[in-house]
């Protein structure tokens, strides 16, 4: 049976009057939603299939070729980016962490590569949820392509999914992003070492030689990005990496080192591997290791797509906790905008709004971000829909955090307001959260608290917001639309204020 309520939030006063008088109708009323059925709420953009999928064919693992390294035998082939995770690695017995001192050398050669293909190698954790983008639980070499050739940076990337690291080849977002590693066989040698008790929070060393490739001219150059040039390979060869904060506190666990490809959709990259160290132990591929493989040898048609929104009711599944049935799926941050809504106008920032329920936050890359809240239909697709009438939770963050819950709102005129850090959503876990406007609090200039878990932020509002106001008439959520990657998540379990109708 479909368990849903309606709670009325009714104000009396007594009158002394010797006949009886109807109470006022209510202002707002609480929706209760458990999705253990269809509940109709309105999708807009939610469920795109392209007009072309595209299809994904891996081809890597051992080869008898001889491209990368001494002699014959090496790792590689060909690796393409998509959301399906696929790997060939070393299984690491024990699995190792941020605790343990890691070292790692070898060579790599490139010998074709296509705009948007991208690919890790290091120490990484067999269980991805795919669509992350960058393997979560991870510490290695990030590699990213064009049709010229390659780009570089060494990352390190926690259970939670928070990273650091720096760029290896000189990259300047917007302004400088040259490839110059390059795809013509070129061979390039390389080491790794984290240590744990180095630096405040831990640190890698990372070097990158090459006796074929020991110059790049770049032409004429601004003095920003000439800088840029100067500290980056192949001017600069060693680089030293301090840990963020809090990312060797959450840790990570390696039961892989190897190659994997990146997980957002995108090109191919034909590369080879060779004469590989880790942790005292050596392969020169001189006979096939027989390492575990996943997806690597393989040809599908991809259906997460850059836009391909797939998000709204899920009637079998429960990421989120309870039973069965929920809200959520796969959203974009790009064009269209789409979302997952009731109706529930008129409401404004005259109104005390509250939601809560339960929240799991499944996979999501870097540059990845959607809101969750009421917010205006007309302007949602008129303007962006976070930077007019909402009010509610943005979830999303710099790739050094992860993904914050934290309070945010946008008037009618455009202002916004939102606060700078706070609880974060870390991918995996199921979380109870809560959002409460309250338009009486701060003076009574209003604010917003949300709380995720035990942790809680609140956003107090400024002179003149209110007054602003806000046109209300959906609640749900919907996807930034700026350019980026995916967020995967569920919602489940919700209650949430109306008008009454």
């Amino acid at each position: 049976m479909r368990r849903r309520s309606l709670i009325f939030a009714v104000s009396t006063a007594a009158l002394a009057l010797p006949c009886f008088v109807a109470p006022a109708a209510p202002a707002t009323v609480l929706k209760t939603e458990r999705f253990d059925h269809d509940p109709h709420w309105e999708g807009h953009n939610n469920h795109i299939t392209p007009a072309h999928l595209p299809t994904v064919t891996q081809d890597f693992g051992y080869s008898t070729t001889n491209v990368a390294g001494r002699a014959t035998g090496e790792l590689g082939g060909r690796i393409q980016r998509s959301t399906t995770p696929a790997y060939y690695a070393a299984r690491l017995s024990p699995p190792t962490s941020l605790e343990d001192r890691l070292t790692a050398s070898g060579t790599f050669a490139i010998t074709k590569s296509d705009a948007g293909a991208g690919l890790f190698f290091g120490f990484f954790n067999s269980q991805q949820p795919g669509g992350s983008g960058r393997p979560i639980g991870s510490l290695g070499m990030d590699f990213d392509f064009e049709h010229a050739g390659g780009r570089l940076a060494v990352r390190v990337i926690s259970a939670e999914n928070q990273s650091g690291g720096t760029f290896i080849t000189p990259f300047l977002p917007g302004k400088f992003r040259p490839t110059p590693l390059k795809n013509d066989c070129t061979r390039y040698r390389w080491t790794l070492q984290y240590d744990p008790a180095a630096g405040e929070h831990g640190q890698i060393v990372f070097t990158l030689t090459s006796d074929q490739h020991t110059h790049e001219d770049y032409g004429q150059l601004n003095p920003e990005a000439r800088q840029e040039a100067a500290a980056r390979f192949p001017n600069t060869t060693r680089f030293v990496v301090d840990l963020p904060p809090g990312v060797r506190k959450q840790g990570a666990t390696f039961d892989r080192f190897g190659l994997l490809n990146m997980m957002k959709s995108g090109g191919a990259a034909t590369m080879y591997f060779d004469d590989l160290q880790f942790n005292g132990q050596r392969e020169d591929f001189t006979k096939d290791p027989q390492w575990p493989a996943h997806g690597n040898r393989t040809q599908y048609e991809d259906h997460e797509v850059l836009g391909a929104h797939d998000f709204g009711f899920s009637p079998d599944s429960n990421h989120a906790g309870g039973q069965r049935g929920e809200a959520g799926g796969g959203l974009w941050r790009c064009q269209p905008l789409a979302w997952y809504a009731d109706k529930v106008g008129p409401l404004t920032l005259d109104d005390r709004l509250e939601a809560r329920g339960k929240v799991k936050l499944v996979t999501a890359g870097p540059d990845s971000d959607i809101c969750l809240g009421w917010f205006n239909s007309e302007s949602a697709q008129r303007d962006r829909a976070d930077e007019k009438d909402f009010i509610g939770v943005h979830i999303g963050g710099p790739t050094r955090v992860g993904h914050y819950f934290i309070p945010m709102l946008a008037t009618s005129q455009g202002r916004g307001a939102k606060v700078e850090d706070g609880p974060v959503l870390v991918p995996g876990k199921e979380f109870k959260w809560e959002v409460v406007y309250d338009p009486a609090a701060n003076d009574p200039l209003g604010e917003i608290t949300v709380k995720l878990g035990d942790k809680s932020v609140t956003l107090k509002l400024k002179p003149g917001v209110r007054q602003e106001g806000a046109r209300l008439d959906r609640f749900g959520f919907f996807n930034a639309t700026e350019g980026g990657q995916m967020v995967k998540a569920y919602f489940d379990d919700l209650e949430y204020t109306s008008s009454p109708r």
